[in-house]
């Protein structure tokens, strides 16, 4: 399998559509918990997990546009190598702690 190339464009798109998903999903509470696990999982390089519990918290809000074109570019740039992981995952969070 080739190794993708992540853009600063697919990483500024990640936070973009991260932050607009997350500005009304859970309370300012609820989302530290998540950005704290989240953190962790990225510490210790554990992909699943962190999709697991990503994808999860996004299906509550599937019917969300932004939620579709945050499927649909993580779809064109996955499956990562660690510092592509490291790299989507760290955007994603500050999308999160940006909402």
């Amino acid at each position: 399998m080739s190794e993708k190339v992540m853009s600063r464009k697919d990483l500024k798109d990640l936070k973009y559509y991260s932050t607009e998903v997350f500005k009304e999903l859970g309370s300012d509470n609820y989302k530290q918990k998540l950005v704290y696990k989240l953190l962790n999982l990225i510490k210790i390089d554990n992909q699943n997990e962190f999709f697991n519990i990503f994808l999860r918290t996004l299906n509550s809000k599937d019917s969300d546009e932004n939620v579709a074109k945050l499927a649909e570019k993580l779809k064109t740039i996955y499956p990562l190598n660690e510092k592509n992981f490291e790299n989507v995952a760290y955007a994603i969070v500050m999308g999160i702690m940006a909402s």
